[in-house]
């Protein structure tokens, strides 16, 4: 049985491994940002701000919501093997937590030379931006 459900503490290592797959839909993992620390306390502020796609047990797919009542972005949006219908789940299940918070648009960043993930979010719907970048330092 398939469900969208609130992240919890015990999803951690599942979670970590998805996000460690670079080649699925949006997998990227980091310390700084991914800790299983930093999940428990901005889910412990906001339980919906994690999402996980659950498949028989198995965490198949998850997106993480940044909000704060002027933008919304999906962050850490993976999903194993890159399954299109699992995305989608996750993206509506999304999209109707921020309409519910007042929103009508949301974000999501995407690296610039990845044609593949590209494709996958027209393929949900989403409009291409203008190119972007980010640019980061440990502090």
């Amino acid at each position: 049985m398939s469900l969208i459900r609130n992240y919890k503490d015990e999803d951690y290592e599942q979670i970590k491994k998805l996000y460690s797959h670079s080649d699925w839909f949006g997998g990227q993992f980091d310390e700084a940002r991914d800790s299983r620390e930093k999940l428990a306390k901005v889910t412990s502020l906001d339980s919906e701000s994690v999402l996980v796609f659950e498949d028989a047990g198995e965490i198949a797919g998850s997106v993480s919501l940044i909000e704060d009542g002027r933008v919304a972005w999906l962050f850490r949006y993976v999903v194993k093997d890159n399954d299109l219908d699992v995305a989608r789940e996750l993206y509506e299940k999304a999209i109707d937590i921020l309409k519910i918070r007042g929103h009508s648009q949301v974000l999501v960043y995407s690296p610039i030379d990845d044609i593949n993930l590209e494709r996958r979010y027209l393929e949900l719907g989403m409009n291409k931006g203008n190119y972007f970048t980010a640019f980061w330092r440990d502090i």
